[in-house]
């Protein structure tokens, strides 16, 4: 490939990429801990609640079931997700996922 080619191709691909802030200095990474943010504090508060009554098991007939999913299952899924499986007995199981976007500031 010419140098010529390799600029066209360069030119082209930046067209395509998109900007990204420039990285952080190891002195500015040092100062920050994890979790930490450098244009502020995220805060999520989730209340997760779940009851349980009423419940009773035979040690005799005790069983449980496999999880199975079905091919395609999450065909059309976008996003972050958080899936829990369980095949417990008499139990709850419950599932919190935040998550945290911060943008540079322009």
């Amino acid at each position: 490939m010419s140098f010529a080619q390799a600029h066209a191709a360069d030119a082209q691909n930046s067209v395509l990429k998109p900007a990204f802030p420039q990285a952080l200095s190891a002195s500015d990474l040092a100062a920050l801990s994890g979790g930490a943010s450098p244009s502020g504090v995220a805060i999520t508060k989730q209340t997760l609640t779940a009851v349980n009554s009423g419940n009773s098991l035979n040690a005799d007939t005790i069983t449980t079931g496999d999880v199975s999913i079905g091919a395609g299952a999450f065909n059309g899924f976008n996003g972050v997700g958080n899936f829990v499986f369980n095949t417990g007995n008499n139990n709850n199981v419950q599932g919190s996922l935040s998550v945290t976007i911060i943008t540079p500031a322009n």
